[in-house]
């Protein structure tokens, strides 16, 4: 449960795509895509998102629903998966070294990778089948491969910001003594958790030893499971970084059987208080990863206007009441950056007439200067305000429009459609 409560708070988690999959599932719901290859159209989280919109949830409550419903299966899978093998204790064992792994978790929370979910969903559930018989092993396989295969090529596209890892990596979270709470700037944790990896090392030298023993359980299975997951684990470090991701999530389902067989391998381990400690474990090595920031914003159905080559994104902007003669015009605004920007743009409000004649304008730094575009982190949600006083001779009919321009050579950036500013009607 402490893995997705999480999701039960208000907003979005602070993630690296900060409001584009909500505006991903909005888009889909009309039918079209968003043109943004760090967030995918074809990740199943939308699938069920758009299952609960059904029930009249708003996009950012159907999202996290979904988010919620895949871990919850995934760890349901991943119970059955080692129950098969090693019995109730040892499944449960299994789930929660999934589920709490600081690489699925910092990739959920941080990176916004949603596929990760549905990725280990399938291959557990491929796994589990694996030692079913009959027409549920087939149906098993039916679900679990294409779901494996689908969220692999998400998670392949939303990969082009991640560092290759080091082996040290492997085996530790850099922010886990850190930092209390992860946010969009905490690096990814490619760890499958200490408690992980110390479990699955002490049931693999288990196995070694029991090899050429009949009696050990699923042994055909096992000395076959062990050494390629512990292959996959260290060849990641020498694989381009999106493959790299994929083994090693992929191998937290791997080790987590691998681990949870140590019930099996020792029976001392079964008792309340031994596997009480067991149960712990994950949580701790979780740490700040069960901790991760929200923020809260609107998120309308379709963005205000997106600037420059899918650069920066104005999220919204709502005007309290339209510009009139004598009044005074204040406009609300949400931006956000998709990508790192190198150069402090300048805001521009101008109200014009009907002819086009500047009637009053504002040049303003994002927050009056106090967060320039370069400080801005990729899908932080920054809200901002103007005011512009509109003098009492100004016509009847106004016109508010806005843009970014470069402060130094007076170039506007242009928004995805080729226009230089956007325009909000009366």
């Amino acid at each position: 449960m402490p893995a997705w409560a999480p999701l039960t708070r208000p907003g979005l988690p602070s993630w690296r795509p900060g409001a584009l999959p909500v505006f991903q599932l909005y888009a889909l719901e009309r039918g079209e895509s968003l043109d943004v290859g760090w967030v995918p159209a074809h990740d199943f989280s939308y699938i069920m998102a758009r299952l609960f919109r059904t029930l009249g949830l708003n996009g950012i409550t159907a999202l996290k629903a979904s988010l919620m419903v895949g871990m919850l299966l995934l760890g349901l899978a991943t119970f059955a998966w080692s129950r098969r093998l090693w019995g109730d204790r040892a499944g449960i064992l299994a789930a929660m070294l999934v589920v709490y792994a600081p690489v699925f978790l910092s990739s959920l929370y941080i990176v916004g990778a949603t596929g990760a979910v549905w990725l280990l969903l399938g291959v557990s559930v491929w796994g589990w089948a694996w030692f079913l018989n009959g027409w549920r092993r087939w149906l098993g396989w039916f679900v679990g491969a294409p779901l494996t295969m689908l969220s692999a090529i998400t998670l392949l596209r939303a990969s082009s910001h991640l560092q290759t890892p080091t082996i040290n990596l492997l085996f530790e979270a850099p922010w886990f003594w850190a930092t209390s709470v992860i946010q969009r700037q905490t690096p990814l944790a490619w760890s499958p958790g200490l408690p992980l990896l110390a479990l699955a090392i002490m049931a693999s030298w288990l196995m070694a030893s029991l090899a050429r023993k009949e009696g050990m359980p699923h042994r055909r299975a096992m000395l076959i499971l062990t050494p390629v997951a512990w292959l996959l684990l260290f060849s990641a470090t020498a694989l381009p970084v999106g493959w790299a991701w994929l083994l090693i999530l992929v191998d937290v389902a791997l080790m987590a059987i691998i681990a949870a067989s140590l019930l099996a391998l020792q029976p001392l381990l079964k008792t309340p208080a031994q596997w009480a400690a067991l149960l712990i474990m994950p949580l701790l090595a979780a740490g700040p990863a069960l901790s991760p920031t929200f923020q809260r914003y609107p998120i309308p159905e379709q963005p205000v206007a997106w600037f420059g080559p899918k650069q920066i994104l104005l999220i919204d902007a709502q005007m309290p009441s339209p510009p009139e003669p004598g009044s005074t015009l204040v406009m609300n605004a949400y931006w956000q950056a998709t990508q790192p920007i190198d150069f402090d743009y300048n805001i521009f409000i101008h109200v014009t007439d009907d002819a086009g004649r500047m009637v009053t304008q504002l040049d303003t730094q994002p927050q009056l200067g106090g967060k320039p575009m370069t400080s801005w982190q990729v899908g932080e949600g920054i809200p901002d305000q103007y005011t512009l006083n509109i003098p009492a001779d100004a016509p009847a009919s106004l016109h508010v429009r806005l843009g970014l321009y470069n402060w130094q050579t007076g170039e506007r950036l242009r928004l995805s459609d080729g226009a230089d500013a956007i325009t909000f009607e009366k």
